[in-house]
């Protein structure tokens, strides 16, 4: 008997304005890292690249269990997006969906 494997990508569909948003969100919060490498230090043993991601994520959590304000400006795309799918996005890439602002 053969056993059948199908992989989908680990990649989600994103639209522009949200692509653009993680990519601008991914610098801010290495800045932040970079800001303050003692708090790098405490909490990733100085990822800077892991504070990153788990800051970024862990807002976007909070603004989908609706405990903090929703993005506003450039990073209003990812009010509809899941932390869950931050995550991934941030870990394993994304793709653009095609035909979307």
């Amino acid at each position: 008997m053969n056993k059948i494997t199908i992989k989908t990508s680990d990649k989600i569909e994103v639209t522009k304005a949200q692509a653009r948003a993680i990519e601008e969100g991914k610098k801010f919060y290495l800045r932040m890292a970079d800001n303050d490498p003692q708090r790098v230090n405490d909490l990733t043993n100085g990822d800077k690249k892991e504070f990153a991601r788990l800051q970024f994520v862990g807002k976007q959590f909070g603004i989908n269990m609706g405990v903090t304000y929703p993005w506003t400006g450039l990073f209003e795309p990812l009010n509809t997006l899941h932390a869950y799918d931050l995550n991934k996005a941030i870990l394993n890439g994304y793709i653009v969906k095609e035909g979307t602002e």
